[in-house]
């Protein structure tokens, strides 16, 4: 008998193949989902959690004292710069998340943020609620109704105290710095009954400390720091009794270690920075033993990491940034291996973001902003793949917000701010939709509130400083 061969095959025929690829990419993609919807729920969690814990330990601190803390320092422990420091109290937040204290006097409320740095996620509780959560800024300046306020002649710097209750602006025209109380919800200023104080010779930069006690002031032709004790409640200053300390030639910069034991001022003319430890109870400055550490050619601009652990200066006409490493119980600083990195053309002023992952440089002669990765471990600085990216004319001033999310650069003569989305992931720049909003005239320098809901300019020309929302 005739055997048959049989003619079909235990294999799949595309079609078949093709549905079963389909169906995993569908399968794929509800799991895709699935963790992306259990990661962000576990994320926000965690933060009501976070929050939740740290309220109670802020009333349990009020419960004591009857007050709430001032402000926290970097470990989220009450500093007592004004009401008592106690370690028993300290506010705890998981790894990754960063946190946002505020509280004025008479100390009887307090809010508190924590924003996820992978998610820029941000929950916000206060004494008298339950965590809610915080919807992202758009990062859109729009100006306040009243848009600008009143300052000395020629204000080149500004800053904003930690507590988000008082601005100072440095006027180097008429040697004085200019003190305004700021309404916490609208972001107005108004400015204080005696509305400024006598400083040195030129003043150029000026710093506040975390815990919101004092105030320095970099005065360019007299060469000097002055130093002011800070009223906590009404932010009015006072002259310390030895009101300045020397410094190198022309200081133009000046910064403050984060945990107040630090004080920095780069010196353009000298090319070196004069480095002081700071009396945390009084405000006063000593010079280090070593006083003083070369740096590259016209430094103008100084920041200090927020761990401590890292020293950037802008080194205007070398072209560079300057890298060290910072003895975070001397102060003392130390040039890295590789001590500089090349920077875009002129730069003047730097920012550091505040999870320390960032460093950007504003480059006055190349109308752009060059922009660097930290590796948090040894501070070394890196150039993104993509280095740069444009601003406007002659940019001279900077900050980040503190959720990381915004980058701020003022043009001195566009007479304009520049606004950027910054990736927290990567660090890179995106110009947003509406790229600039209009300043005043010649403006110098900004400084962005710690809730990240208003951000000042000051204008060098026009005597005023411009007021914007930030969406």
């Amino acid at each position: 008998m005739k055997s048959v061969r049989r003619s079909d095959s235990s294999g799949f025929t595309i079609v078949e193949l093709l549905v079963v690829i389909v169906v995993i990419g569908i399968l794929a993609a509800i799991t895709i989902v699935s963790y992306a919807g259990i990661s962000k729920k576990a994320t926000e969690v965690g933060l009501q959690t976070d929050l939740t814990s740290a309220a109670n330990k802020l009333k349990m601190y009020y419960a004591e004292y009857g007050v709430y803390p001032d402000s926290l320092d970097g470990s989220g422990c009450p500093t007592g710069s004004v009401t008592p420091a106690d370690a028993k109290y300290c506010v705890k937040v998981s790894p990754g998340n960063t946190f946002l204290y505020s509280s004025s006097s008479p100390y009887s409320t307090f809010t508190l943020n924590e924003t996820n740095t992978a998610s820029t996620t941000t929950y916000q509780i206060a004494n008298n609620t339950a965590p809610i959560y915080v919807p992202p800024h758009t990062g859109i300046l729009t100006a306040l109704g009243t848009p600008t306020i009143a300052a000395g002649a020629g204000p080149y710097s500004i800053v904003v105290s930690a507590d988000g209750s008082s601005v100072y602006a440095a006027n180097y025209s008429n040697n004085t710095v200019s003190m305004y109380s700021r309404n916490t919800s609208t972001g107005l200023l108004t400015a204080l009954g005696t509305p400024t104080i006598a400083t040195g010779s030129y003043p150029m930069n000026l710093a506040i400390s975390a815990d919101g006690t004092s105030v320095y002031v970099v005065n360019a032709v007299s060469y000097t720091i002055s130093m002011y004790s800070r009223n906590t409640g009404t932010g009015a200053l006072t002259a310390l009794g030895t009101p300045t300390i020397a410094t190198g030639t022309s200081p133009w910069g000046v910064a403050i270690s984060a945990d107040g034991t630090s004080v920095y001022a780069v010196n353009a003319n000298d090319n070196t920075i004069s480095m002081y430890s700071r009396n945390t109870g009084t405000g006063a400055l000593t010079a280090l033993g070593t006083p003083t550490i070369a740096d590259p050619t016209r430094p103008r601009n100084i920041v200090v990491s927020h761990d401590g652990s890292s020293v950037y200066t802008a080194n205007a006409t070398s072209n560079n940034i300057s890298m060290y490493s910072r003895n975070t119980g001397t102060g003392a600083l130390t040039a890295l291996g590789t001590p500089t990195i090349a920077a875009a053309g002129t730069p003047y002023s730097l920012a550091i973001s505040v999870d320390g992952s960032s460093v950007y440089a504003v480059n006055s002669s190349g109308d752009s902003i060059s922009m660097y990765s930290r590796n948090t471990g040894t501070g070394a600085l890196t150039a993104l793949g993509t280095p740069t990216i444009a601003a406007g004319t002659t940019p001279y001033g900077l900050d980040i917000s503190s959720d990381g999310s915004s980058v701020y650069v003022i043009n001195q003569n566009g007479d304009s701010i520049s606004m950027y989305s910054r990736n927290t992931g990567t660090g890179a720049l995106t110009a947003l939709g509406t790229p600039t909003i209009a300043t005043g005239s010649n403006p110098m320098t900004l400084a962005i509130s710690p809730d990240g809901n208003h951000v000042y300019a000051v204008n060098g020309f026009g005597n005023t400083i411009s007021m914007y929302a930030r969406n």
